[in-house]
């Protein structure tokens, strides 16, 4: 596949996600949040709005086209086609609700108003995703294009407000295929390739730079380019009997994905476990996953319950599904409606951004619509 044949060019990346967040995508460049620590995620190219409302536990579940980011060994496990044409996705965390309105009545061109902004939300976490993610899914197969866009921000020195900005925009072209062995198809074995064009900004703005009249142009000149190939390779083993018990093993970006100026995304191991159940019309599944077993991500960073991730989803018929889960000791909830052309779904769940499981919850709505069958 051709450069040219799986990229946009960057301004009509950046056009794109613009209007998907309207005013707020342009602002987060500027915004956030106070605090004691440095703010860490756990890196990701994707997540699901599906896995995010089982609390991320789906490496030992996964059956749609979500297997391409989580286990492409679930490839296999495919009910049958889907193909959706537009799908967005907006999240945001509840902080970015008041920040919003505050927006509306700061003069950005104005240093002192900028200041004002940025100490009345000290203390706060914000965070915004925007994306889309056409794609194509069948039994074995897989392939989309992803356009995303991820913008959080952390504010430091109350006394001259400094914004350290984290901005990723990302465009990636990701296949995969997944195949049954043994009786039954007991085992499963899956692989995925995504090449990805990354900008990216780790960078510290003063009140003075967000309210100068180039600040557009620092941003621009501040954002490393590059783009790279990674591949993922997965497995799935189920156990004959009641509930159908399953063991997952994943590698994400073996070696870690290179992305040149843009850093790379880590190569992460991650173990699930899965258990399944239908009686007439409702399906229940749960899982739990363990993420980066060998602390490749983060490696100085020991904390078993932020790696830990357990929930559980119920289908009543094909039209309504409710899911639960814990996500790094966080609650989590969602909700998928299947209206056949059109799809809804829904999760609430909250980010670790300290240094360890339940000292820094950064709680964020997330929202798809699909349109496609």
């Amino acid at each position: 596949m051709k450069t040219a044949d799986c990229s946009f060019s960057m301004v009509k990346v950046r056009s794109l996600m613009i209007t998907l967040m309207i005013p707020l995508m342009v602002m987060m460049y500027m915004v956030a949040a106070a605090v004691f620590v440095q703010a860490r995620e756990m890196p990701s190219l994707f997540r699901g709005v599906r896995p995010l409302g089982m609390g991320g536990a789906f490496s030992a579940l996964a059956d749609d086209h979500n297997a391409l980011f989580y286990n492409p060994a679930g490839l296999d496990m495919v009910p049958g086609a889907s193909f959706a044409v537009l799908n967005p996705l907006i999240e945001i965390g509840e902080n970015g609700q008041d920040l919003y309105q505050d927006i509306q009545d700061t003069d950005f061109d104005q240093t002192g108003e900028v200041t004002a902004l940025l100490r009345k939300h000290m203390g706060e976490h914000q965070h915004v995703r925007t994306c889309l993610f056409p794609h194509f899914v069948k039994q074995h197969f897989g392939f989309g294009v992803l356009g995303q866009a991820v913008v959080g921000a952390e504010i430091n020195n109350p006394q001259y407000p400094e914004v350290d900005a984290d901005v990723l925009v990302d465009v990636a072209g990701v296949g995969g295929a997944g195949f049954g062995f043994l009786q039954d198809n007991a085992l499963r074995l899956g692989v995925a390739a995504k090449y990805v064009k990354r900008q990216q900004l780790k960078e510290t703005y003063t009140a003075a730079q967000i309210a100068s009249d180039d600040f557009d142009q620092i941003i621009e000149d501040d954002m490393g380019e590059g783009s790279g190939l990674g591949f993922d390779l997965g497995a799935i083993y189920t156990f004959s009997g009641f509930l159908k018990p399953s063991l997952a093993l994943v590698i994400q970006n073996i070696g870690g994905t290179k992305l040149g100026d843009a850093g790379q995304i880590p190569q992460q191991i991650n173990l699930g476990a899965g258990l399944s159940y239908q009686q007439g019309i409702i399906s229940v599944k749960a899982g739990l996953d363990l993420v980066d077993i060998t602390h490749n991500v983060n490696e100085d960073e020991d904390d078993f319950f932020r790696r830990v991730h357990l929930g559980a989803e119920s289908w009543f018929g094909k039209r309504l599904a409710l899911r639960l889960g814990l996500y790094q000791g966080y609650a989590t909830a969602g909700v998928g409606l299947n209206l056949w052309l059109l799809k809804l779904d829904y999760a609430n769940y909250a980010e670790e951004v300290g240094a360890y499981a339940g000292q820094r919850a950064d709680r964020r709505h997330v929202v798809q619509l699909s349109l496609g069958w």
